[in-house]
C-alpha cells in the first residue's frame, strides 16, 4: 500500500470521526433530552418490541443499559411482558428526533455519493472482519 507522507493513517481519522459524530449528535439531539444511546434504542425499537437480551444484540457493541433506564423513567419505553416496546410517546419522540437525525445524516454525507458510502462502509467491515477473523503476528517480531 503506497501512502503519501502527509496522508494521516485510517485509525486518525475513525478517532477523529468518530468524536466529531459524537459531538455533532449531542449537538442535535440536546434539544430534545437525549444522547446518541437512548436514540440507538429508540430507533431499535421502533420496529416492535424486543426481549432484554435482543435489545443488548441488537444495540452490541454498545451498552443500552442506562439509556433503557432513563427512555423507561420519561415514559417512551415500557416493558410488557418481558420486552421493551415504546410507549406513544416513545414512537412520537422518535418520529419528531428522526427528522433531525435525517438532516445530519445528510450533511455529514454531503458531497458523498451513496456508491462511496456504500464502499466506504464495507471497507471498514473487511477490515473489523479481517483483525476478527485473522491470528495474532508470528511470535519473535
Amino acid at each position: 500500500m503506497n501512502m503519501s507522507k502527509n496522508m494521516q493513517p485510517i485509525g486518525y481519522w475513525l478517532k477523529h470521526l468518530d468524536g466529531l459524530l459524537e459531538a455533532d449528535l449531542a449537538a442535535v439531539l440536546r434539544d430534545v433530552g437525549l444522547d446518541r444511546r437512548k436514540w440507538q434504542v429508540l430507533n431499535t425499537l421502533v420496529s416492535g418490541p424486543l426481549t432484554p437480551a435482543e435489545l443488548t444484540a441488537a444495540m452490541a457493541p454498545f451498552d443500552e443499559a442506562d439509556a433503557v433506564t432513563a427512555l423507561l423513567d420519561l415514559g417512551w419505553v415500557s416493558r410488557i411482558e418481558g420486552a421493551f416496546a415504546l410507549t406513544g410517546a416513545g414512537r412520537l419522540g422518535h418520529t419528531e428526533t428522526a427528522a433531525r437525525v435525517r438532516y445530519a445524516r445528510r450533511r455529514i454525507t454531503n458531497g458523498i455519493s451513496d456508491e462511496d458510502y456504500v464502499a466506504t462502509v464495507a471497507v471498514l467491515e473487511r477490515m473489523a472482519t479481517n483483525l476478527t477473523t485473522s491470528s495474532s503476528p508470528p511470535r519473535g517480531w
